[in-house]
């Protein structure tokens, strides 16, 4: 039989068409991709490739041999998926969350009812929280929206990937987005604000936001953003810039907007105004009831 990295090799020498570029990818010899070729042809047992004397491209049987290669490859990928998965599911409870701020109550409650068990978390978008909790990657997540909610087209992934039935959901929280201005901007005395009556200016944007981050650039095309990773600097540049930023009601609740010269303005948009739900699949409610009930 072929090896894994075999049937690496043939696959991208269908794709690629040169054992050059194949030997680039995998950062091999151009000799052991050769190998790699003699033998799948060993064990195909029929001609796989065409050679000339400075070339060597797939046959009809080659181009097939290729292709089911590639489907048992992406078997194999899902197969080692799964079986990491159990393996990380019997040792760690994932969580993958689409809010930061809800996560510091769930990861005490779960560390109390599992002692036994680590508890991992990752802040991603809520499509890739959905496909994660119906692979099996987390054993719990937690969305901006209600996934059970028919009329919720944002849940239509859940729907696709396992049905609306297949996972339950409990409400846990809520969160609304705020424009953080410096006292002098022209809209800091306004009692609301939407996105757009900020769009086309430039504003600060801490990168760890997760979904709010996609909302505000698809609602306010035309600002520009400046963008910064290392929370220490973004608090710097909110005490001494006159640009807009977002917070939210909950990271206010940390300090007092106006200890750096700002004002927050609650954002109206439905948008930015979520109600968030922990996640789990129906087959595993049994286990984490305590945070269902």
């Amino acid at each position: 039989m072929l090896s894994y990295e075999e049937m690496q090799y043939l696959t991208a020498f269908a794709k690629y068409g040169t054992l050059t570029e194949v030997a680039e990818k995998y950062c091999i010899s151009q000799p052991t991709i050769t190998r790699a070729m003699k033998k799948a042809e060993e064990v195909f047992g029929v001609s796989l490739f065409e050679r000339t004397k400075n070339s060597i491209h797939l046959n009809d049987n080659g181009v097939q041999a290729a292709r089911e290669t590639a489907v048992l490859l992406k078997q194999t990928d899902e197969m080692i998926l799964r079986v990491r998965a159990y393996d990380r599911a019997n040792r760690t409870i994932a969580i993958g969350t689409a809010a930061a701020v809800q996560l510091p109550e769930l990861v005490g409650r779960l560390s109390r009812t599992f002692p036994d068990k680590a508890i991992s978390t990752e802040l991603k978008l809520p499509k890739e929280l959905m496909k994660g909790l119906a692979e099996h990657v987390y054993q719990m997540i937690i969305l901006p929206f209600d996934p059970a909610d028919p009329k919720n087209k944002s849940a239509w992934h859940i729907e696709e990937q396992m049905g609306r039935t297949a996972c339950v959901s409990r409400r846990i929280g809520e969160e609304h987005l705020l424009f953080l201005l410096p006292e002098s901007h022209p809209l800091a005395d306004r009692a609301s604000l939407t996105l757009r009556d900020l769009n086309g200016e430039n504003l600060l944007l801490f990168s760890e936001i997760g979904f709010w981050g996609k909302i505000v650039r698809q609602k306010m095309p035309d600002s520009r953003f400046l963008v910064q990773s290392e929370r220490y600097s973004f608090t710097e540049l909110i005490a001494n810039s006159v640009l807009p930023c977002f917070a939210t009601d909950l990271t206010t609740q940390e300090y007092n907007p106006s200890d750096v010269g700002r004002v927050a303005v609650p954002i109206v948009d439905e948008e930015v105004n979520v109600t968030y739900y922990l996640v789990c699949r129906r087959e595993e409610q049994r286990i984490y009831r305590l945070l269902f009930q």
